[in-house]
């Protein structure tokens, strides 16, 4: 039978997630997103080295800098990585890439999808391969960019990091607590619903399905899922 929300809360009332990279890799950036804030309200919690007080990562990894993902910082960590606790590598600043293969003078649509497929390819090669070639890889690997402009969300990172959470008990505080998704909320909103209402609720979504993927479009501006 479904937990209940208090439930929920009673058996783990806080979701933690700890934040580490480079520096400049994006991670306060992160943070006000998710968090909805101008950073202000935002509270560092020292964990004392407890890992069961950490029930994700993610791993900001810049994608402006060039040593990045490196031997000695990066791929060091997922080589020698122990806990079970799910990681997710998140790629940040996915723009710089595509800046750096598109020409400076051609700025049409044409050339701004050869860069960007060219962009990928080299993600592909380099980073990608990388972090999958590693002892222990991420569980979960998400590219975002823009993220300095106010329309950006974190959506991608949010279907991610709910997706690599096996625990049902974490993965149903993180949904109930996470408000970047549509599509994480839907899926914790569906499983709480009886078959009857889910049929309707199927319904429903099928006769405005027009402004469904709208909605859906709206909350899925921050980067591509790899």
């Amino acid at each position: 039978m479904p937990r209940t929300i208090q439930e929920i809360k009673n058996l783990s009332p806080r979701f933690r997630i700890l934040v580490i990279g480079r520096r400049n890799a994006g991670k306060t950036t992160i943070l006000k997103k998710m968090c909805d804030s101008d950073g202000s309200d935002l509270q560092i919690v020292d964990a004392n080295g407890k890992q069961d007080q950490i029930h994700a990562v993610w791993f900001c990894i810049p994608m402006d800098e060039q040593r990045a993902p490196s031997a000695q910082f990066e791929l060091a960590f997922f080589n020698a990585r122990e806990s079970p606790v799910p990681i997710i590598a998140v790629c940040t600043k996915f723009e710089a890439l595509l800046d750096s293969e598109m020409s400076g003078e051609d700025d049409s649509s044409d050339a701004e999808e050869e860069a960007r497929q060219a962009a990928q390819s080299k993600f592909d090669r380099t980073v990608l391969q990388a972090l999958r070639g590693t002892s222990h890889p991420p569980d979960q690997i998400v590219q975002l960019q823009n993220l300095d402009e106010p329309t950006a969300g974190c959506a991608a990172l949010t279907e991610r990091t709910y997706a690599a959470i096996h625990d049902k008990t974490l993965s149903d505080l993180f949904a109930l607590a996470q408000h970047n998704s549509f599509s994480v909320g839907c899926t914790k909103v569906l499983q709480a619903m009886t078959p009857a209402g889910r049929n309707a609720c199927a319904r429903a979504i099928m006769k405005h399905s027009k402004l469904f993927a709208n909605i859906q479009r709206a909350t899925c501006r921050c980067g591509d899922i790899v």
